[in-house]
């Protein structure tokens, strides 16, 4: 086992977006950030900076969407090591009707979105328990509260994590450990640029969403945000404002969000025309 530092924490998606911007702000002396991600270059970028703020941080490079290599990835690594924070912070997006969906569409998303999270939190959730302390943050979106049309896989993905955190978060207590789902609104991220795209593309999207008037914050302010409810002791993190109204309304008005959900479609299909 390697020496252990005061604090362990494990972040998944942390060559960019919400997952990199964690990073940097959870990067201090005393803490070692094992950064995990597809892109090895922009990781070790991101741990040479973050060794600058005295942290120790170490590189694995590793695609979530290949469950047989993590599994074998997370059987070494939790041998050799104990952690005390993990971020689930990595996803892949989708634009497009399902009736332009492709079966690998699903396969992909499901595998990045949805299982890989369930892998990662069954594995690092079982040590915690043995140790009987740790904390679980599972970066997720207002999609799985308030659905997304046009972009229902992702949606459903997110559905199923919200699923995961409201049943998980009544075993987790009484073994010391903290359980807690982030379910942001928009955020300025990569995610849109690298998305999988059916008679759609990037432009009209990101057009798309500027026309809705909810403002796209950026990553920094929204790992803020995620840090800064974790230690305010919230199990469900939702932010900004409109995404708390959406979470909350969603199920007491269907009719607010089916309104919008209504508009979203009709534009989409404007532009994908």
């Amino acid at each position: 086992m390697s020496q252990r530092a005061a604090k362990e924490i494990l972040v998944t998606g942390a060559s960019s977006g919400i997952g990199l911007e964690l990073a940097r702000q959870l990067a201090a002396p005393g803490v070692r950030l094992w950064l995990v991600a597809r892109s090895g270059d922009k990781l070790e970028e991101l741990a040479a900076e973050l060794r600058t703020k005295g942290a120790e941080a170490e590189v694995v490079v590793q695609d979530l969407a290949d469950i047989d290599r993590s599994g074998v990835f997370l059987d070494w690594f939790l041998k050799e090591n104990q952690l005390d924070e993990v971020y689930l912070a990595a996803a892949v997006s989708i634009f497009g009707e399902v009736k332009d969906i492709q079966p690998e569409d699903w396969d992909q998303i499901y595998r990045t979105d949805l299982l890989s999270y369930a892998q990662w939190v069954q594995a690092c959730y079982s040590q915690m328990v043995a140790r009987k302390s740790g904390r679980l943050v599972m970066v997720s979106s207002l999609a799985g509260y308030a659905g997304y049309p046009t972009s229902v896989p992702y949606a459903t993905m997110k559905a199923g994590l919200l699923g995961l955190y409201r049943t998980l978060r009544y075993e987790a207590p009484m073994h010391g450990v903290k359980v807690h789902l982030v379910s942001p609104g928009y955020v300025r991220t990569r995610i849109y640029e690298t998305a999988i795209y059916r008679r759609s593309n990037y432009d009209n999207t990101m057009k798309q969403i500027g026309e809705m008037g909810f403002p796209m914050i950026e990553a920094a302010p929204a790992a803020t945000a995620i840090l800064k409810g974790c230690a305010a002791g919230k199990g469900q993190i939702v932010f900004p404002f409109y995404a708390k109204l959406l979470a909350w309304a969603g199920p007491r008005f269907p009719w607010l969000v089916r309104s919008i959900h209504a508009k979203m479609v009709k534009r989409f299909r404007e532009l994908s025309a």
